[in-house]
C-alpha cells in the first residue's frame, strides 16, 4: 500500500453529488471522508483528525473561508484548500489572510490539477511525519538571537514610513529596495525572512520574482500590498507564489501591523526547528511568459540559491 494512502482528506460541500464525485476520484489513493454540513466539521475533527481539508466556499450554513479560519485556529498543521465556483475576491483574501490556505481552486475543477494539488499536499504531510519520527533536535545555544529581516520593495513614501515605524516598534531589521535590481541584490547578499512588496515597481512586474522565490526560497514569507483588485491575479499569487498575506492599498496601519507581527511569529517558530519541512510547495507557472520570467530570475538569484543549498 502506498504511504499516501495513510493521508486523510476531508471534503466539505453542501452538494452531495460533488462529494460523491470527489470521493470516487480519490478514495483509492487516500483515506477520504466527506461532510455536507460545515457546522458539523469542527465536532467531527475532534474524533476524526485529518491532514488535508478541501472546502467549498458558498454553503448555506457558513462560507468555506469562515470554516477554514476556524480549522486554522484549532488545527494549524492541517493543509487547507478552498474550492469555489465563483470569482470572489473578498472570499479569497479572507481565506488567505485568516485561513492560511494552501491552494485556491475553482469549479468545475480540472481533475488533473486537483490530483496534482492533493499529491503535493500529501507529500508535505508525509515529510512532516518522517521529521516528527526522527530524533529530537536540541537547538544550539544562541547568545543573541538574530533579528528578523524584512525587505520592502515599494517606492511609495507612505508605505515606507509605515513599514519603518512598525519594524522599529517590533525590533525588525528593515531593508528597502526602490528598484528591481536593488531588490535582487539584497536577496542575493542578505538573509531576508519576510518580503513586503507591491506587484509592480515602476514599469516592472514583480509577479515572476514572487513565483521564483516560492520555488527557490520557500521559507521566505511574502506579504503583497497592492491597489489591484483581481481575483485571477490573487489565485495565481496563492497557488504559484505561495504568498503569506495579501493587503489592499491604500494600506491601513492596523492591517499591516498584524500581517508583519504574524509573519515575525512564524519566522521565530521556524527558527526553533530549522530542519522541519516547509509547509509550502508552489504550483509551477503555466503561462509561457511566466515560465520565462521565472527562468530569468532563477539565474539572477544564483547567489541566493547557492547560499540556501550550502
Amino acid at each position: 500500500m502506498s504511504p499516501a494512502h495513510s493521508v486523510r482528506i476531508l471534503f466539505v460541500d453542501d452538494e452531495e453529488r460533488i462529494l460523491r464525485s470527489l470521493s470516487m476520484q480519490f478514495r483509492r489513493q487516500y483515506q477520504v471522508i466527506t461532510e455536507s454540513n460545515p457546522e458539523r466539521v469542527m465536532a467531527r475533527l475532534q474524533d476524526e483528525p485529518v491532514d488535508i481539508i478541501v472546502s467549498d466556499q458558498r454553503m448555506p450554513q457558513m462560507t468555506g473561508s469562515q470554516l477554514l479560519e476556524q480549522v486554522q485556529e484549532r488545527y494549524p498543521n492541517s493543509l487547507r484548500i478552498l474550492l469555489t465556483g465563483y470569482s470572489d475576491l473578498d472570499a479569497a483574501v479572507e481565506a488567505l489572510n485568516n485561513g492560511g490556505i494552501f491552494r485556491y481552486l475553482t469549479k468545475p475543477w480540472d481533475q488533473q490539477a486537483m490530483a496534482d494539488t492533493l499529491a503535493q499536499a500529501a507529500q508535505i504531510v508525509l515529510h512532516r511525519r518522517r521529521f516528527a519520527k526522527g530524533p529530537v533536535a536540541v537547538p544550539a545555544a544562541i547568545s543573541k538571537p538574530k533579528p528578523v529581516r524584512l525587505l520592502l520593495i515599494d517606492d511609495d513614501p507612505e508605505n515606507q514610513r509605515l513599514s519603518g515605524e512598525i519594524c522599529q516598534q517590533m525590533g525588525v531589521q528593515l531593508q528597502t529596495a526602490l528598484t528591481l535590481d536593488a531588490a535582487v541584490a539584497r536577496l542575493n547578499e542578505e538573509e531576508i525572512d519576510i518580503l513586503l512588496t507591491d506587484i509592480r515597481l515602476g514599469k516592472d512586474d514583480l509577479r515572476p520574482l514572487l513565483m521564483t522565490l516560492a520555488q527557490a526560497h520557500p521559507q521566505l514569507l511574502s506579504i503583497v500590498i497592492t491597489p489591484f483588485q483581481d481575483t485571477e491575479l490573487l489565485l495565481k499569487l496563492i497557488n504559484q507564489a505561495q504568498i503569506f498575506r495579501y493587503l489592499p492599498k491604500p494600506i491601513r496601519r492596523g492591517m499591516l501591523e498584524r500581517a508583519i507581527r504574524t509573519a515575525v511569529t512564524r519566522v521565530e517558530e521556524a527558527r526553533q526547528q530549522p530542519a522541519a519541512p516547509v509547509m509550502q510547495q508552489a504550483e509551477a507557472p503555466r503561462a509561457a511568459e511566466e515560465q520565462r520570467g521565472v527562468s530569468n530570475f532563477m539565474g539572477m538569484l544564483g547567489r541566493l540559491r547557492q547560499r540556501l543549498s550550502a
